[in-house]
C-alpha cells in the first residue's frame, strides 16, 4: 500500500493560502481553540482510517497498521523510506496522512493516537513533560527558492531582509518580487531567526503589517511557489528532490544548499528531523522501521534524496 493512499481529502480540507490582504490567519498552535479544532479533525479522520482497515482486515493475511504523522518536512522522505521499509517487512503496513505540523505531531504521539511523531523543530518547555522520546534521523538544507522565471542564482542575507522589509521589491530584470512566506513558529521560519541575524525583528514586523501572503502547508508553499512567477518562498531540499518541484533553489551568499556543505558546514541553515514516541509504548513495527532508517540501507536513501543521516 502506498502510505499516505487515504490521506488526499484529509489533506484538501488542510491546505490554506492566507491573502495579506484578507489578513493574517496564523499557524496552528499547541492549546490554541485553532489547534484544538484541527486535531479534532485529524483524529476523526484517524478513526475513519481504523475502521476502513478493520472493514478490509482478512484473517488470512493478518498485518500491523501503523501511522505516522507530524511535521510537512517529514512526509516527503518518510514516505519514500516506508515504501522501502515494506518490501522487507510485507507484514507491516506504515499509513502517512497530509500534515498536521510538528505541534500536532508532538500531541498526537503523546496521546497515543500515532505510533511516532514526525517532528522538524526541537521540543518547547510545556511539551518536554509528555515523556516522549525524541530521536533525530536526518538534516536537510532549508533553501530560499525561487520560480524557475527568476534569473536571479544567489540572494545574501541583506537582500532577504530588505525583501522581507519591502525594500526591495524588483529582481535584477525589474519584474515585481511576489513573496511567499510562512505562519510564526514554522521550522523554516525558525531557522532563519536563529540563523540570519536581523530576520526575528524583519520578520515579525512584516507579519504585523499583513506585507505578504502565508502559506500554512509545506506542499502549498512548494506547489504555489511552482506556479507562480517571479514568486520567492522557502523551502527544503530534501522535499524539493524527493517530490520533484519545479522550483530553484538559491545561494545563500555564494553557498550552495547542497549536504556536502551541510555536512562541511559552510552551508548553515537546515532542518533536522527527528522521529518522537512514547518509548514505553513503542510498537515493535515501529522500531524496526526507526532501525531501518538508521541501518546502512536508510542512511544510503537518505543520501540519494538530500538528506544528511544523522546518528
Amino acid at each position: 500500500m502506498r502510505p499516505g493512499r487515504h490521506s488526499e481529502e484529509y489533506h484538501r480540507k488542510e491546505v490554506h493560502m492566507i491573502d495579506p490582504k484578507r489578513g493574517q490567519e496564523g499557524g496552528v498552535q499547541m492549546g490554541s481553540v485553532k489547534f484544538a479544532a484541527f486535531y479534532r479533525r485529524f483524529l476523526a479522520w484517524l478513526l475513519a482510517i481504523m475502521v476502513m482497515a478493520a472493514g478490509h482486515a482478512s484473517a488470512a493475511t493478518p498485518s500491523t497498521r501503523l501511522i505516522f504523522a507530524g511535521s510537512g518536512t517529514n512526509l516527503p522522505i518518510v514516505r519514500v523510506l516506508a515504501q522501502a521499509f515494506q518490501k522487507r517487512h510485507p507484514g507491516v503496513v506504515i499509513e502517512v496522512p497530509a500534515s498536521i505540523g510538528s505541534t500536532g505531531g508532538i500531541k498526537a504521539a503523546a496521546d497515543g493516537a500515532v505510533a511516532i511523531g514526525l517532528i522538524s523543530r526541537g521540543l518547547k518547555e510545556k511539551e518536554k513533560v509528555l515523556g516522549l522520546t525524541v530521536q533525530n534521523y536526518a538534516r536537510t538544507p532549508m533553501i530560499i527558492a525561487v520560480h524557475p522565471s527568476v534569473a536571479e542564482d544567489n540572494i545574501t542575507y541583506e537582500e532577504l531582509l530588505d525583501i522581507y522589509r519591502g525594500k526591495k521589491k524588483t529582481w535584477g530584470d525589474g519584474r515585481d518580487i511576489v513573496v511567499l512566506t510562512r505562519e510564526p513558529g514554522d521550522s523554516s521560519i525558525e531557522v532563519m531567526e536563529k540563523g540570519i541575524p536581523g530576520f526575528r525583528e524583519v520578520y515579525a514586523e512584516s507579519q504585523q503589517a499583513r506585507r505578504w501572503t502565508t502559506l500554512l502547508r509545506d506542499l502549498a508553499m512548494n506547489e504555489t511557489l511552482a506556479k507562480t512567477p517571479n514568486a520567492v518562498g522557502v523551502s527544503d531540499m530534501g522535499a524539493v528532490t524527493v517530490e520533484r518541484h519545479g522550483i530553484k533553489p538559491l545561494k545563500v551568499n555564494g553557498i550552495a544548499p547542497t549536504v556536502k556543505n551541510l555536512q562541511n558546514d559552510t552551508y548553515t541553515l537546515h532542518k533536522t528531523l527527528a522521529f518522537a514516541y512514547r518509548k514505553d509504548r513503542l510498537l515493535e513495527g515501529a522500531r524496526l522501521f526507526i532501525d531501518f532508517v538508521r541501518s546502512r540501507e536508510g542512511e544510503k536513501i537518505l543520501r540519494a534524496k538530500g538528506y544528511l543521516p544523522e546518528k
